[in-house]
């Protein structure tokens, strides 16, 4: 096992903390990680207090929106921060990172933690360049837990052995969202997914035109409301919703394929005359899901990823498309293979 390493040994006495400490993990995060921000939520509340903005939203209503996201970072044991070179760029980002870096002047950034979600050496100017980080790659979640909680430990706290009363408040907790999760199968939940498959195939679409019109590439795309086409120099990419019955989501699935070779597009006169059919060379799965905050988004239907927003995928999906073509112009993307057409396109085959 990976031995974690920690940049303050001794451990410290709660009363270096100069507020009153309200929770002991404070949790901050860009919402494309709202899974994993809830998964750690999840787990760590099992045995002490945190505090997990969509769990907690209901209790910030009719409060000053800007003092209620500081205060519990300014009083919390530990912040916890979900970091992606983004994060303290966005509204609700930039607000707790401002309390949370109030907080580590009070407390000589001990009771700061970030794990980085993703690789990268591009942090915050204000986080001193000794400070340990946590990837989140290299040890996982259960590792992330584990480490979470000794910083705890050493600011203090303690971790109350979980009681009957919390337990049954935990498996209340779970069984609304299951319940709410079940209503993704209804008609309301069909017409909310369907909104979001329209939502992704039109950010595609406009961040393919503003790709375009800065001059950086001249990709063609054509997108419906349940399409969407990316064609570019012999490769292209193809992100659809397969919903074979329309008042059940029952093998419904948002299909993200890479092709090698030319792909038609609806518009392209003839398009049919065409002898050699584009190859596809990769194929993505993703089912429709929501996420503990109660928002709609996607998850791959094979590996451990977690949630994804609608946008956050619609980036994901024209980075996937780009690196395609970085593949393809230093050769390794193998030309489609001779195989005469026989009335299929990618547009039909399922």
């Amino acid at each position: 096992m990976p031995t974690i390493v920690q940049e303050t040994p001794n451990s410290e006495p709660a009363s270096d903390n100069r507020r009153k400490v309200e929770c002991d993990v404070a949790i901050s995060f860009l919402m494309r990680d709202v899974g994993l921000a809830s998964a750690i939520n999840d787990k760590l509340s099992e045995g002490i207090r945190v505090f997990f903005f969509p769990r907690k939203q209901e209790e910030l209503a009719g409060t000053d929106g800007m003092e209620s996201m500081r205060e519990p970072f300014l009083a919390s044991r530990l912040n916890v921060v979900l970091y992606r070179p983004r994060w303290g760029h966005t509204p609700w980002t930039g607000v707790e990172a401002e309390a949370i870096k109030d907080a580590c002047l009070e407390n000589q950034y001990r009771n700061l933690f970030i794990l980085a979600v993703e690789p990268t050496h591009d942090f915050p100017n204000w986080v001193p360049h000794n400070h340990v980080r946590f990837n989140y790659e290299d040890y996982g979640l259960e590792q992330a837990i584990g480490a979470i909680k000794a910083r705890v430990q050493e600011r203090g706290g303690e971790f109350q052995p979980l009681t009957p009363l919390r337990k049954a408040e935990l498996l209340s907790a779970e069984q609304e969202y299951q319940w709410d999760r079940s209503g993704m199968n209804s008609q309301d939940g069909i017409r909310a997914i369907t909104a979001e498959v329209e939502k992704l195939m039109r950010e595609m679409e406009r961040q393919i035109n503003d790709i375009n019109a800065h001059g950086h590439e001249d990709f063609e795309c054509e997108a419906t409301q349940d399409s969407c086409v990316i064609r570019g120099d012999q490769i292209g990419l193809i992100v659809r919703w397969n919903q074979p019955y329309g008042n059940s989501l029952d093998r419904s699935a948002l299909e993200v394929e890479e092709y090698s070779g030319r792909l038609w597009l609806r518009r392209d006169p003839q398009r049919q005359a065409q002898n050699i059919p584009p190859d596809r060379i990769n194929q993505y799965v993703y089912k429709p899901e929501l996420s503990h905050a109660r928002d709609y988004g996607w998850r791959l239907e094979s590996g451990r990823e977690e949630f994804t927003p609608t946008k956050t995928l619609a980036d994901k999906c024209l980075l996937q498309f780009m690196d395609l073509m970085e593949r393809a112009r230093k050769g390794e993307v193998s030309p489609p293979s001779a195989t005469p057409f026989r009335d299929r396109s990618p547009w039909t085959r399922r």
